[in-house]
């Protein structure tokens, strides 16, 4: 363990506050003595002869010797533990009076106050957890919505640390074989053919590429996306943004320009997190108060990630729409743009929504949802296309094996690029050229994983997390 860890540690593990119960943790090599002082067992025994991974009844003391609180503590021995070493859990009353006293005790009986993320840290530490499964705890505790949630759960179990480590292995074992080559060329050691060992780094690069594409998802569901409703005015960006919150969230009027500010909201959508933002209709105008509206519209589509675009089917586009129209399509090549052809339950006929949709798809616009935002109609296939821009689906979910972090991203994408120059190396060069880039590739997987990585970032990862965690 690194020297920053050789003490006992602890912590309250339960928020700040009063409660019905609070749990105080725990940790390090003399946990169970450092408790003994602490908490006495009903039965007259020692804690340290009570046994493991058993809740027994006791007394808790102050530092003065003076009674506490009542309460139950939990022995858990090394290496079975959260952290990999002896642990001390005590659950008292929730008072913040109480819990202070305990931790006071505690830290007179020769514990140390726990810094933030210190007990998962001292988990990762000593193997019990790699550095995908710690970063899914902080994703745990994070979580504002219940797919973020299942994702995180899952993922604390491993999925994506076993992934990477299946892909490492199998380049580690090309390595092999590459390098039997290169020591002995002599001795026909090599087990694989160069055209093997193509195919075999083209299924790799094809593993890679896969895993390198849930990171937009893994966004989506953790992070949230930065969308931006906008549209000509009297759209129904409103109504639409309404729907969306499930509540009226902003005033709709026949009013063109009612919307002058833009009007935010982050909502949940089959699973992926959209930080919405209502914008005033675009166009030009003369009214001092609507033009800076206007403006902010623009500017929000300039910043958002995804951009869906409102278009009125009750009636024939505009000069405004057309424009407006032009202006999307700019961003064709650069952001998600889902087109929404709004007020169905007004149009004309079936004919001239579907004649509207087939120009947009001329366009090269794949995502064209036709919808009424006051009736509901239509929202299945908004969702459709929300999910073909951000894949998800049960099985991702359970599996739990989706890039959340930039680390691992980028960590993910540098191996993927290591692996594209072995490929053209074998194809192109010789053998020790793709063995260097393999060898690149394999470091970049272990940081993925944290089996290779410097103090700074783990430092860093953990320092997000709360005390007690």
């Amino acid at each position: 363990m690194s020297s920053q860890f050789s003490h006992t540690c602890a912590a309250l593990s339960t928020a700040n506050g009063k409660a019905g119960i609070a749990v105080i943790r725990a940790s390090g090599d003399d946990a169970i003595d450092i408790a003994s002082k602490v908490f006495r067992p009903a039965s007259g025994k020692a804690l340290s002869e009570t046994e493991a991974n058993r809740a027994v009844f006791g007394t808790i003391f102050g530092a003065d010797g003076n009674v506490i609180d009542t309460g139950i503590a939990t022995c858990f021995i090394a290496p079975h533990s959260y952290t990999g070493e002896n642990t001390v859990e005590i659950s008292c009353h929730g008072s913040p009076v109480g819990t202070s006293l305990v931790l006071a005790a505690l830290y007179c009986a020769g514990a140390k106050p726990a810094i933030p993320g210190e007990f998962t840290r001292r988990a990762f530490i000593n193997g019990k957890i790699d550095l995908t499964q710690a970063e899914a705890v902080g994703e745990l505790l994070d979580s504002e919505s219940v797919t973020q949630l299942r994702l995180s759960v899952s993922k604390t179990g491993g999925s994506l640390g076993r992934n990477i480590r299946k892909i490492s292995d199998g380049i580690e074992n090309m390595l092999a074989a590459v390098y039997a080559y290169i020591d002995y060329p002599d001795e026909d050691m090599a087990d694989m053919t160069d055209a093997e060992i193509i195919e075999r780094i083209g299924e790799y690069r094809r593993k890679l590429e896969k895993l390198s594409a849930t990171y937009s998802t893994g966004l989506a569901v953790t992070k949230g996306v930065k969308s931006v409703i906008a549209g000509s005015p009297n759209t129904g960006k409103s109504t639409f943004f309404n729907l969306l919150s499930g509540y009226d969230r902003a005033i709709v009027t026949d009013v063109a320009g009612t919307t002058r500010d833009v009007i935010s909201e982050t909502v949940e959508v089959c699973g992926i997190k959209l930080h919405i933002s209502d914008t005033a209709g675009i166009r030009e105008t003369s009214d001092g108060i609507e033009k800076i509206g206007v403006e902010k519209s623009r500017e929000a589509m300039e910043d958002g990630e995804l951009i869906i675009a409102l278009f009125d089917v009750s009636k024939e586009l505009s000069e405004e729409d057309e424009a407006f129209a032009e202006k999307i399509y700019s961003y064709k090549d650069e952001k998600n743009i889902i087109i929404i052809l709004n007020k169905t339950d007004k149009a004309v006929s079936e004919k001239s929504v579907d004649d509207m949709k087939r120009r947009f798809e001329n366009r090269g616009f794949e995502n064209v949802v036709k919808l009424s935002a006051k009736t509901g109609g239509g929202k299945k296939e908004l969702e459709e296309a929300l999910l073909r821009l951000y894949p998800l689906s049960e099985g991702d979910i359970s599996g739990g094996a989706i890039l959340t972090s930039a680390r691992q991203y980028s960590a993910v994408t540098m191996a993927l690029e290591a692996v594209k120059r072995a490929e053209r190396a074998m194809k192109e060069l010789t053998r020790d050229m793709a063995g260097l880039d393999l060898e690149e590739a394999l470091s970049c997987l272990c940081e993925a994983d944290g089996r290779k990585v410097s103090e700074e970032v783990v430092g860093k990862i953990f320092s997000h997390f709360c005390v007690g965690k």
